[in-house]
C-alpha cells in the first residue's frame, strides 16, 4: 500500500525509483510503462486545497475541466487521460480524489498497457497514483500553511435593460405581424425611471451578486521517522463564502485530517495504518444556487418590481419566482457529509528464508454519509392590479398570489449512505540472475460496494494479476502480465476472464557506444501491447430478465392500459453478455541531453470492441419495442493519438529558470456502430470519429432577394431565416441533408510551464488550452423568440461572427435546428495559475528553529483567451444557470520546522 521514493531517475540513468502498489512492487528505472512524475511542491504553487486544479495543464495528455464552481463543492472536475477516464489510487488505496493538495508528496501517471492491464476491470485509461507525505524516513518535520482567499467571479451573460427588453419584444412580435406589445410611453418610463412600479427595470446581477467572496486555508502537516518507525499526521481546514449580496448566504467550512503510522515490529513482520477523515457544513438558502442563477438570467427586467413597500413581494402571473423573497425569507438549507476511510496492513519479509520474497497485505474500509437539513418556507407574494377609482384614475392593488407558510420545525429532506470494502495483497520476488535483475509479482484485490437501493445490484469485482520482469545489463527489458478479473455482471463462464499483456524496452544509453557520451544521459524507447477487460456501465445485470408493475403491457410498439396492475417484461436477458475489451498498443521514448533537455513522447492506438448497444438500434421500430431486444455486444472503436512533454531547465547561474510545454491529442473513431443503414452514404456514421456534429450547411440568411426562390423547409420561412444548402440535389431540405459539420471534443490538450529562481524570488506560471473542437451555441442563452427571456445577445452578431436570426414571437422551427451557423471554434487558452514567491534566506533563519519561510501571492484562472467573448467555453453554462467561473487570488505564508 505505501511507497518507498528511493532516488529520482531524472539525476541519474542508473538509479532505482521503487513504486510499491497494490498491483506489484516496480522498479521505474527498469520498467516498460510510461511514467510522468510531478512534485507536490510544484503543485502546491495552485492556490487553495484542490489536487485537481493543481494538475491543469501539468501532465501530458491530461485534460482536467471543471463543470461546477459552487463555493463549497467539489468543482464538478473532469479527467480525461488519453481520451479516457483515468484510475485514481491514493497511497494505493482506491479512494478517489479524497486527498488535500496540501499533504501530496508526489503525483505518478502511468499511462500505458503494463500499467493498465494490472488495473483489471478500472485499467481501461490508466492510472493517477497519489503519494502523500509521510511514507519515508526522516528527521520531523512541521509544516504550517495559511492562505486567505479573494474569489472574484468572471463572465456572466449580458442581460437587457428592461427598455431593451421591451424593445426586442416589439421586433419580434412585428416581425410576426402582431404589431407593438409595448408603447413608446412605457418603453421610456423605463428607461427614466419615473414609475418604478408600474414600470419597473430590475438589474438582477447588480442587486444579488457581489463582485467577490473570501476564502481561508489553513493546514499542519507533521511527518518524520527512521527506518522501524515512520508516521505521518495532517489537519487542514478550509472555509467560503458565496456572492448573493441580499438574504442567506453561502457559508460553509470543512475540516480534513489524516493520520498514518508505519512500524517495524521484527526482521520479518511491518504492520501499516491510517485513517482519513473529512466532515463538512455548508449553508445556504433553500433555494439552490443553480436555481438563483437561473432566475436571475431569465427573469426579464421589467417582470415586476421586486416589493412594494417594506414586506409586498410581487410576481406576475408569467413569472412567478420572486428572487428577493426567497432568499430573505424562504428558509434556510444546511448540507452535512462525513468521510472516512479506515486501512490496515501487514508486510512480510521473508529475507531471512528466501531472500527478495516479501508478502504484503491489506484491507480498507470507506465511508461516506450525508444529510441535508432545511426549513423550507413560502413567503407570501402577491400581483399587481390597476383598478380604477371613483374619479376614473387608476389605483394600485394587491392580489394574494401565495399564501406565507413557515416551517416552524427543521426537517430532514435526504440522506445518503455509501460503503465499500477493499482487500487486497501482493507476493513479490526480487532477485538478480546472471547478468539481469527478475521482479515478479502476485497479486489480488477484491472490491465490494454494497448498494442499498432495491434496483441496484452490489458492485464485486475481483482481480489476480501474475507479473514479472526482467532488465538485462539495465539495457534489455522485458515485461509480461496475466490478468484475471471476475465480475458480478456477467454470468457463467463469462464472469472470470483472462487477459494477456507484453512490453519491451530498450536503454540505449546504457549501450557501450553511449555510455559515455557527454551529450545524451538518458534515451530509452519502448512498446507495449495489452488486453484489458471492463465491465459495463449500466447497473442492471444484463444477464437477467427484468419486470417492471404498471399499467402498460406492450405488444409489439403498442402498449395498452388495462384496468389493473399488471408486471410487464422491461429487459431481455442476454445469457452471452460479455466483457468489453480495450486492445491497447503503446510505444515512447525518452530522452535526457546535456542534463537540461527532457523529452517524453507516447504513441497509443487502442482498441475498445464488444461495448453495450440495445438491439433496437440496429433495426426499424416495426420490430418491436426495447423489451423485446436485448442488449448486445456490438460497438466498436478505435481511439488514436499521443502524448509529449519538452521542458529545458538551467540551474546553473545565480538566475534559474525552466520551460516545459506538453500535449495530448486523440481521436476516436466508430469502427462499427449500431446505426440504420441509410441508403445515403453521407449520412453513415460507421467509420466517422464519434464526436461528431450532424447538422445542416448553412447559406446565410433570406434576404428580399432570394426568399423568392426558397426551397421547401423546415415551415414558412421569412427574411432573416436562416438558408441551407441541398445536398442531396432532390429541390427540398430535409433530414437528408445533413452532414458531419464539426466534431465536439476537443482533439488537443495542452499545458505550458514556466518558472524563474533569481536569489530568493521566484515567479511560477501554468496555462493549460483545448484545442481542435466545436461548440453549438444552439442553445438557450443565444436562443431569442417568444415572450420570455432574452439576452443582450439579441442586439449584437453571434460569437462566431454571424448575425442573429429573426426574432419572432412564435419559435421558428426553422432557425433552430443543428446546423453550422450556430459552430464557433471552441479553441480557448487559459492562465491557470501564477505564484509569485519569497524564501527567507537560510541566513536569515540559521540561529531559530525554522527550516524555511515561504512568502507567496497565488493567482488561478488568472486570464483566458478563447473566440467566446461572452461566455467561458469550459463551461457555457457558468453564470447562466450555474456559478460563474471565478478567479481566485490567495496571499499566505508556509513555514517548516
Amino acid at each position: 500500500m505505501g511507497n518507498n521514493i528511493k532516488t529520482d531517475t531524472t539525476a541519474n540513468k542508473n538509479s532505482d525509483e521503487i513504486l510499491s502498489t497494490p498491483f506489484g512492487v516496480f522498479n521505474l528505472s527498469q520498467s516498460t510503462g510510461a511514467v510522468f512524475k510531478v512534485s507536490g511542491n510544484e503543485l502546491r504553487k495552485t492556490p487553495g486545497n484542490s489536487l485537481a486544479e493543481a494538475l491543469r495543464g501539468r501532465v501530458p495528455g491530461l485534460k482536467v475541466t471543471r463543470g461546477n464552481n459552487t463555493p463549497g463543492e467539489d468543482g464538478g472536475y473532469t479527467f480525461t487521460l488519453n481520451g479516457g477516464t483515468p484510475y485514481v489510487l491514493i497511497d494505493g488505496e482506491p479512494r478517489g480524489l479524497e486527498v488535500d493538495l496540501r499533504e501530496v508528496e508526489e503525483v505518478y501517471v502511468l499511462n500505458d498497457a503494463t500499467f493498465n492491464s494490472m488495473l483489471g476491470i478500472l485499467g481501461d485509461n490508466g492510472l493517477i497514483y497519489v503519494v502523500t507525505k509521510g511514507e519515508n524516513a526522516s528527521k520531523p518535520i512541521v509544516e504550517a500553511n495559511y492562505q486567505r482567499g479573494l474569489n472574484i467571479r468572471t463572465r456572466l451573460p449580458q442581460l437587457l435593460s428592461a427598455a431593451d427588453y421591451a424593445t426586442a419584444i416589439n421586433q419580434a412580435s412585428n416581425n410576426d405581424g402582431f404589431g407593438d406589445i409595448y408603447s413608446p410611453t412605457a418603453i421610456q418610463a423605463y428607461r427614466d425611471g419615473s414609475d418604478p412600479i408600474r414600470y419597473p427595470n430590475v438589474n438582477y446581477q447588480d442587486m444579488f451578486l457581489k463582485q467577490s467572496s473570501p476564502s481561508n486555508f489553513a493546514s499542519l502537516n507533521v511527518y518524520g521517522g527512521k527506518d522501524n518507525v515512520k508516521y505521518g499526521a495532517f489537519l487542514g481546514y478550509s472555509d467560503w463564502q458565496g456572492l448573493e449580496k441580499i438574504g442567506k448566504q453561502i457559508n460553509g467550512h470543512d475540516l480534513t485530517f489524516r493520520t498514518k503510522i508505519r512500524t517495524r515490529m521484527n526482521d520479518l513482520i511491518e504492520a501499516h495504518a491510517s485513517v482519513y477523515g473529512k466532515f463538512g457544513q455548508n449553508d445556504r438558502a433553500v433555494l439552490a444556487p443553480n436555481t438563483m442563477f437561473n432566475w436571475i438570467s431569465t427573469t426579464p427586467a421589467n417582470a415586476f418590481p421586486l416589493q412594494v413597500g417594506d414586506t409586498a413581494y410581487v410576481v406576475s402571473n408569467q413569472y412567478n419566482n420572486n428572487l428577493l423573497s426567497e432568499l430573505k425569507g424562504g428558509g434556510k438549507h444546511t448540507d452535512y457529509d462525513a468521510r472516512m476511510i479506515f486501512d490496515f496492513g501487514v508486510d512480510f519479509d521473508f529475507k531471512d528464508y528466501v531472500k527478495g520474497l516479501k508478502y504484503t497485505t491489506y484491507a480498507m474500509l470507506r465511508t461516506f454519509n450525508s444529510q441535508t437539513l432545511l426549513a423550507d418556507n413560502t413567503p407570501a407574494t402577491y400581483t399587481i392590479n390597476y383598478v380604477p377609482d371613483v374619479n376614473g384614475n387608476d389605483s394600485l392593488t394587491l392580489r394574494t398570489y401565495n399564501t406565507a407558510i413557515r416551517q416552524l420545525n427543521v426537517s430532514r429532506s435526504s440522506s445518503g449512505i455509501q460503503r465499500n470494502f477493499v482487500y487486497g495483497g501482493n507476493v513479490s520476488y526480487v532477485k538478480t540472475i546472471g547478468q539481469g535483475d527478475l521482479n515478479l509479482n502476485l497479486n489480488h484485490l477484491l472490491y465490494f460496494q454494497p448498494t442499498k437501493a432495491s434496483g441496484q445490484p452490489d458492485v464485486r469485482q475481483l482481480t489476480f494479476n501474475l507479473n514479472g520482469s526482467y532488465a538485462l545489463k539495465r539495457k534489455y527489458i522485458v515485461f509480461g502480465n496475466v490478468n484475471s478479473s471476475s465480475s458480478s455482471k456477467f454470468i457463467g463462464a463469462n464472469r472470470t476472464r483472462f487477459f494477456p499483456t507484453g512490453g519491451l524496452a530498450w536503454v540505449v544509453s546504457n549501450e557501450d557506444f553511449l555510455k559515455n557520451n557527454s551529450s545524451i544521459n538518458f534515451l530509452k524507447f519502448r512498446t507495449s501491447y495489452g488486453v484489458i477487460g471492463t465491465e459495463y456501465a449500466t447497473s442492471n445485470f444484463l444477464y437477467l430478465n427484468q419486470w417492471t408493475g404498471g399499467n402498460t403491457i406492450y405488444y409489439g410498439i403498442g402498449g395498452s392500459s388495462p384496468a389493473n396492475s399488471a408486471y410487464s417484461l422491461s429487459q431481455t436477458a442476454n445469457l452471452g453478455i460479455n466483457w468489453i475489451t480495450y486492445n491497447q498498443f503503446y510505444a515512447g521514448a525518452e530522452l535526457r541531453m546535456f542534463n537540461s533537455f527532457n523529452l517524453n513522447i507516447n504513441y497509443f492506438d487502442i482498441a475498445i470492441k464488444g461495448q453495450i448497444a440495445q438491439a433496437s438500434e440496429l433495426y426499424a421500430a416495426a420490430l418491436g419495442n426495447n423489451v423485446y431486444l436485448p442488449y448486445l455486444n456490438f460497438t466498436n472503436r478505435r481511439n488514436k493519438g499521443f502524448n509529449a512533454n519538452i521542458s529545458y531547465n538551467n540551474n546553473k547561474n545565480e538566475f534559474k529558470y525552466y520551460v516545459g510545454v506538453n500535449a495530448g491529442y486523440n481521436k476516436i473513431t466508430g469502427e462499427r456502430i449500431a446505426e440504420l443503414p441509410y441508403p445515403d452514404q453521407y449520412r453513415l456514421q460507421q467509420g466517422q470519429p464519434e464526436d461528431n456534429i450532424i447538422g445542416y450547411v448553412s447559406d446565410g440568411l433570406f434576404t428580399a432577394q432570394n426568399i423568392g426562390s426558397a426551397l421547401p423547409q423546415f415551415g414558412a420561412v421569412q427574411i432573416g431565416d436562416i438558408k441551407y444548402k441541398d445536398l442531396n440535389g432532390d429541390n427540398k431540405i430535409d433530414s437528408r441533408d445533413q452532414k458531419a459539420i464539426g466534431n465536439n471534443t476537443p482533439r488537443f490538450n495542452y499545458g505550458i510551464n514556466i518558472g524563474a529562481n533569481f536569489k530568493n524570488f521566484n515567479i511560477d506560471v501554468v496555462g493549460n488550452g483545448l484545442a481542435g473542437y466545436d461548440i453549438n451555441l444552439n442553445r438557450n442563452y443565444y436562443q431569442n423568440f417568444g415572450l420570455g427571456s432574452y439576452f443582450a445577445t439579441v442586439n449584437q452578431n453571434l460569437s462566431n461572427g454571424n448575425a442573429n436570426p429573426r426574432l419572432a414571437v412564435l419559435k421558428s422551427n426553422n432557425n433552430y435546428i443543428n446546423s453550422d451557423y450556430w459552430l464557433i471554434k471552441g479553441d480557448y487558452f487559459r492562465i491557470s495559475l501564477l505564484e509569485l514567491g519569497y524564501t527567507l534566506s537560510d541566513k536569515v533563519i540559521a540561529k531559530g528553529p525554522l527550516n524555511s519561510v515561504k512568502f507567496f501571492v497565488r493567482g488561478s484562472n488568472i486570464a483566458l483567451f478563447s473566440k467566446m467573448k461572452d461566455l467561458d467555453p469550459e463551461d457555457l453554462n457558468a453564470g447562466v444557470s450555474e456559478y460563474p467561473m471565478m478567479r481566485t487570488y490567495t496571499l499566505g505564508a508556509s513555514l517548516s520546522f
